[in-house]
């Protein structure tokens, strides 16, 4: 029996496990990633090229994936946030847009305490970057 979502029963965000977590290996004074944003099982277009699992013994090919992680949710996550501030503030240049992003990001999780790593551990600014993204917070930025 499915009984849909259970609303502050979990804590959220959680940072994933993934490889992308800074510092950026070419300049280590570059956080990465800039923001996070939740995303699981995230349905995105697959080059042919590649299995859906990434083994070399898998031989299927598929047209779409599901995957999940910050690799995945950043991306779509913030080209939504920035459309919906440029909705909202036309006359933002895109380097106004980001910054709101990044000076209005949550730092607690939905229970009041840190945002946490796949291990339970208070994340590091190289797993969460400015942390994650609230775009409601975002479009009443009062600017640098």
């Amino acid at each position: 029996m499915m009984i849909g979502s259970i609303l502050g029963k979990a804590v959220s965000p959680v940072v994933s496990d993934t490889p992308l977590i800074g510092p950026n290996k070419l300049s280590p004074g570059i956080r990465k990633p800039n923001i996070i944003g939740s995303g699981v099982s995230i349905l995105a277009g697959w080059p042919p090229y590649m299995t859906p699992t990434g083994d070399g013994k898998d031989e299927r090919r598929v047209f779409f994936n599901l995957k999940s992680g910050t690799l995945m949710s950043t991306p779509h996550l913030r080209e939504i946030a920035a459309a919906l501030l440029k909705a909202a503030h036309p006359e933002w240049s895109p380097a106004a847009i980001k910054s709101a992003m990044m000076t209005t990001a949550d730092v607690l999780d939905n229970k009041g305490k840190p945002i946490k790593d796949f291990n339970h551990e208070q994340a590091n600014v190289f797993a969460v970057g400015v942390d994650h993204v609230n775009p409601n917070k975002a479009v009443d930025w009062p600017g640098l």
